[in-house]
């Protein structure tokens, strides 16, 4: 029964969280029992407690085992295709184009965040996961990386100001980010991202 419900809802390659596993009727006890028979069998792979998957194979047949940012990815910003969260800090500004350095921690702020902020360690990577300023969802994903931009501008670039808000503007333009979205969010910040915003001379859409 579990096999058959894990080989319908997850792909090879994709994190299976023991948390996220809903089978009526199955104790925990029962679920731990049928995933060590699943993992002795060689039916899944175990990455580390509470993980497992269905491994990918490489051209030669070889199983293929999962990445410490594949399981952050799926446990931290798009849980089961759901979006819970989006890189932050020093990653989200590299991944902005808002700076040339690669942060060695990467920083993600996630709806499934333990605590404000936690270092984390998946395997032997480490990451930050900080809790969103409001819970993370598709339709406010832009806006909340657009906020964080700013709000982390002078200790996250080496940039001038100008060229941030130049890059800034575009992502805001991209992403049809108005006036109106940034007003129902930017009270969650603090108040020296209207300075940021001033100092950068970003735009976004009037309406």
């Amino acid at each position: 029964m579990l096999y058959h419900y894990l080989k319908e809802n997850y792909i090879p390659g994709e994190p299976i969280f023991t948390g996220d596993i809903d089978i009526p009727g199955m104790t925990e006890e029962n679920l731990r029992y049928h995933l060590k028979r699943l993992t002795d069998s060689g039916a899944i792979c175990r990455f580390e407690p509470g993980v497992y998957y269905f491994p990918k194979t490489d051209i030669f047949g070889e199983r293929m085992s999962l990445s410490p940012d594949t399981v952050a990815v799926h446990k931290y910003i798009m849980r089961r295709g759901k979006r819970v969260g989006y890189y932050s800090g020093y990653t989200l500004a590299n991944r902005m184009g808002l700076s040339t350095q690669v942060p060695f921690i990467q920083e993600i702020s996630s709806n499934f965040a333990p605590a404000l902020v936690r270092k984390m360690k998946i395997k032997n990577r480490q990451y930050i996961i900080r809790r969103p300023v409001v819970e993370v969802t598709e339709e406010n994903v832009s806006v909340l990386q657009f906020l964080d931009s700013l709000k982390d501008i002078e200790k996250c670039t080496e940039m001038e100001l100008e060229k941030c808000g130049k890059i800034l503007t575009e992502f805001a333009r991209k992403n049809s980010i108005t006036k109106k979205k940034i007003d129902r969010f930017i009270t969650n910040y603090p108040i020296k991202i209207y300075k940021a915003i001033y100092e950068t001379e970003v735009e976004y859409v009037s309406s």
